[in-house]
C-alpha cells in the first residue's frame, strides 16, 4: 500500500476498532451507574404502595412501542406524586388502578423504581458491552495478524 494511503489506514482502523470499544465501554459504565442509583434508591429511599394510574408509552424501534407503568403516590411529608417508572417497560399496556409496592427517593419523589428491582438491567448491560468490546479486539486481532498495515 502507498504512504500516501497510511492516513486513511489508520483512521478506518481506529474507526471501526474504536467505536465498537468505546460503545461497549460505554454501556458498561452506564449499566454500573444505574445500578448503583437502584442500589443507593433502595438503601436510603422510603417504601411505599402506589397505585398504577396509567402508561407511558415510549418508541423504542419502528416496530416495537413499549409501556412504563404510571403510578401515583403520596409521599411521607404528604406530597401528591405522579410518576413513570422507567425501570418496568412492558410491550403490554399495565393494569390500571393495581396497587405496586415502590422506592421513592425523599429529595426527588419523580425518581422511583418498583421495590422488587434490584438490577437496573446491570447484566444486560454488561453482556451488550462485553459483546462490543469483545467485537472490537477481534476486528484488531484481524487487523493486526492479517498484515492489513503493511
Amino acid at each position: 500500500m502507498g504512504d500516501e494511503s497510511m492516513g486513511f489506514e489508520y483512521f478506518v482502523i481506529a474507526f471501526v476498532v474504536g467505536v465498537p470499544a468505546v460503545f461497549g465501554l460505554a454501556a458498561i459504565v452506564l449499566g454500573i451507574r444505574r445500578w448503583q442509583r437502584v442500589q443507593r434508591l433502595h438503601r436510603d429511599g422510603h417504601r411505599i404502595t402506589a397505585v398504577v394510574d396509567g402508561n407511558q408509552r415510549e418508541a423504542r424501534s419502528e416496530r416495537s412501542d413499549v409501556f412504563l407503568p404510571v403510578v401515583r403516590f403520596h409521599t411521607r411529608e404528604g406530597r401528591d406524586v405522579r410518576t413513570a417508572l422507567d425501570s418496568s417497560p412492558s410491550h403490554r399496556e399495565h393494569l390500571t388502578d393495581v396497587p405496586i409496592e415502590i422506592v421513592y427517593d425523599p429529595a426527588d419523589p419523580q425518581r422511583a423504581v418498583p421495590a422488587d428491582s434490584r438490577g437496573g438491567g446491570l447484566f444486560g448491560a454488561v453482556a451488550v458491552g462485553l459483546f462490543f468490546l469483545a467485537s472490537s479486539a477481534g476486528i484488531w486481532f484481524l487487523v493486526t495478524t492479517t498484515g492489513f498495515l503493511d
